[in-house]
């Protein structure tokens, strides 16, 4: 494994702590994993192949996980690509690959929207343009209060019902059972915020996709209950040149649950770029 060279970024939010690794030199990625995951959680399989590739990664611990900051209050998804961009600026680098998962994609749309010229390409995993539902927001807000009562006890184990195909849920439960500990063990009321601010508050950019020039790549799991296909199907249709891979057998952590098929699927899409 690479060294890690971390580093606190100060944001509007508070602390972001970030993964530096990978050559020094070398072109970036910038990887932001879903709610309820850090960044080793998420997108922790595609790191070595990045660096192996030559490319020096920015691992995100989003608020609340890892080692970042847990939020003081409710945020928008435009704070958080602000947040993005200043976690480039604190590592010298002016432009990046950006891999977004669910929330991550969330942000990579909007830097990709209002700081063009930081966006060398997208991959996004999982991951949605549009805002939820009126009925599925008032059901977030009500979970997200539940969750900062601690309602309840134990909420990893439903969380992970959710995120993880059917098919990792049995092929993988030491993976499933050690994700849902470390859900368990988050700050209810940090991840109260975030579940808020990341599910309920989310706008949408669904009339702005046509803008982004990036090349893109979109990822989705047949298995995923998060999100549905018509999700994935629409960042494709709307973003200019976008290529749609559907995987089998994943769910919602499509990175993690099927790690090689989705290194296979970067490693052929960075081919295409001119990173410098």
């Amino acid at each position: 494994m690479t060294p890690s060279r971390g580093l606190e970024v100060a944001t509007a939010l508070g602390g972001l702590h970030v993964h530096d690794a990978g050559p020094s030199d070398g072109p970036t990625a910038l990887l932001w994993p879903s709610l309820f995951t850090d960044g080793q959680t998420g997108w922790g399989a595609q790191t070595a192949l990045l660096h192996r590739l030559g490319w020096r990664t920015l691992l995100v611990d989003p608020y609340g996980t890892g080692e970042s900051d847990s939020p003081a209050r409710l945020f928008t998804m435009e704070e958080c690509a602000d947040a993005a961009v200043r976690a480039l600026d604190a590592f010298r680098v002016d432009h990046a690959v950006f891999l977004g998962l669910s929330w991550g994609g969330f942000v990579a749309l909007r830097v990709a929207l209002t700081a063009p010229e930081r966006v060398i390409a997208l991959v996004l995993s999982n991951s949605s343009a549009r805002r939820m539902s009126p009925l599925e927001r008032q059901r977030d807000r009500l979970l997200s209060l539940l969750v900062r009562i601690g309602i309840p006890s134990r909420l990893g184990k439903s969380v992970v019902a959710q995120l993880l195909g059917e098919y990792t849920r049995r092929h993988d439960p030491e993976f499933a059972t050690q994700l849902a500990h470390s859900i368990d063990r988050l700050d209810n009321v940090g991840l109260s915020r975030a579940m808020r601010s990341v599910l309920a508050e989310r706008t949408s950019v669904v009339d702005a996709l046509a803008r982004i020039t990036a090349p893109t790549l979109v990822i989705d799991g047949a298995e995923d209950r998060a999100f549905t296909r018509t999700h994935s199907a629409e960042l494709a249709k709307r973003i200019p040149g976008a290529q749609l891979e559907i995987l089998p057998r994943t769910g919602h952590l499509a990175p993690r649950e099927s790690a090689l098929a989705v290194s296979a699927l970067i490693e052929q899409f960075l081919k295409g770029l001119n990173p410098r």
